[in-house]
């Protein structure tokens, strides 16, 4: 089997944009290939915080971070079940990441 890797994706855009789908079904090919995935959204890719896809990939183990600063600014709800997190999370996953993807406008 080959190694497992970590796949870090970006997502600044909001869900009127093709990023979202983009992103969830790059996650969930790399999911498929054995890998871990995780997904930072900030700006306006906090307001994919409601996307039910993205519920399902957390159950399927992805680590699903926004950046706290813009999901209060965009007045998303503290009750949604993701991370909460900064600039200093993202750059640990940046870090960490084999490979990193930026889906912006």
């Amino acid at each position: 089997m080959a190694e497992k890797r970590k796949l870090s994706l970006m997502l600044t855009t909001s869900f009127e944009s093709q990023n979202t789908t983009t992103v969830v079904r790059l996650a969930e090919a790399a999911l498929r290939q054995g890998h871990s995935v995780e997904i930072f959204m900030m700006c306006d890719g906090v307001l994919n915080s409601y996307d039910p896809r993205l519920a399902d990939l957390m159950e399927k183990g992805v680590r699903i971070t926004q950046c706290e600063h813009n999901a209060e600014e965009r007045h998303i709800s503290r009750e949604i079940p993701i991370e909460q997190g900064s600039q200093y999370i993202f750059s640990t996953m940046l870090d960490e990441a084999d490979r990193f993807v930026c889906l912006n406008n």
